[in-house]
């Protein structure tokens, strides 16, 4: 092709518009240069002038999300695709043969906290509207490691929160404005609760390829915390822990979604010091079992790293 250094086979080139029809004509060539870019440098890197499917796939899945991992499942085997993403909606074995895994992020060996230190004040924020479920239940237990550790811990479940929607008045960022949001919710409790913590727990279940709407509205009422030529009244100090789940059995999917969560959480001057992702929740009954309770509670080794997570955030 004209727009590339590198050639492609007949069936490369079909598999490259076949990955650019996905997207609308609005943004597809923009999608479509951005692959043809990555191929070029993948081929410099192998060596190669002449491109095949794979490498086309491996350059479109270096530009996108890791959100489109099903796509790129079905491109590759359509029949293992269908199989593992259908049958656990029909199958009973199939629903309970799903991998449930829970990931751990990169972590530091906490510090012993010194035995005169005041117990740590962790509030955890669900924003999970599913009692009992999957986010719900890693919080938990994420908590109970914590509440081990020596912290005193509460927990809030978002959907039962009187909150509102920002409205844009940015009154918050008049000179001499003393509150932290005109709004007169539940909202005005938290904001102190927080100010008063030393850590937060966020955790939220992924529908959509992004946080829910629960975690977004509780997140963009934050914007009250930022105040006039930039101050803030949160000051540096503050540790979090971030709890992602997700239903699509890849445990790496949505890690993006995580990390856009703890990059907001920095700019609120809050380090996200512990991350969870969790995944392969569901099929018939959406992760739920028989009682509506999360599958997780099957998994009791991988409910313990929530546990070991909560437990080294309150001694950082």
């Amino acid at each position: 092709m004209k727009n590339t250094a590198v050639a492609l086979s007949p069936e490369a080139n079909a598999m490259l518009e076949r990955i650019a029809s996905i997207w609308p004509p609005i943004i597809r060539q923009g999608r479509r240069g951005r692959i043809l870019r990555m191929l070029d440098l993948l081929a410099q890197s192998r060596k190669t002038k002449k491109a095949d499917t794979q490498l086309v796939i491996e350059a479109a899945r270096m530009v996108v999300p890791k959100s489109y991992d099903p796509l790129f499942h079905m491109f590759e085997d359509m029949e293992g695709f269908k199989k593992r993403m259908l049958e656990p909606f029909v199958s009973e074995e199939a629903y309970t043969s799903i991998p449930v895994r829970v990931r751990r992020w990169p972590h530091k060996t906490p510090r012993k906290k010194p035995p005169a230190c005041p117990a740590k004040r962790i509030v955890a924020f669900c924003a999970s509207p599913r009692a009992h479920g999957n986010t719900d239940l890693l919080v938990d237990e994420a908590l109970r490691g914590a509440h081990d550790a020596g912290a005193l811990t509460e927990k809030i479940m978002l959907h039962k929160l009187h909150m509102d929607f920002c409205i844009g008045c940015r009154k918050c960022k008049d000179p001499g404005f003393e509150k932290i949001c005109v709004i007169r919710d539940d909202m005005e409790a938290v904001y102190q609760k927080i100010l008063d913590a030393d850590s937060l727990i966020i955790g939220f279940p992924i529908y959509t390829g992004r946080e829910c709407a629960q975690l977004s509205t509780f997140l963009d009422r934050w914007d009250g915390y930022e105040r006039y030529m930039l101050k803030s009244c949160l000051e540096p100090g503050r540790t979090a822990m971030v709890i992602g789940t997700w239903g699509y059995p890849c445990i790496d999917t949505y890690d993006h979604v995580i990390e856009n969560i703890i990059s907001i959480l920095n700019l609120h001057k809050v380090e996200a010091v512990e991350a969870l992702s969790a995944c392969g929740f569901e099929g018939l009954r959406h992760g739920l079992d028989e009682k509506r309770k999360g599958v997780i509670a099957r998994h009791p080794k991988e409910l313990k790293k929530a546990y070991a997570a909560g437990r080294a955030l309150a001694l950082r």
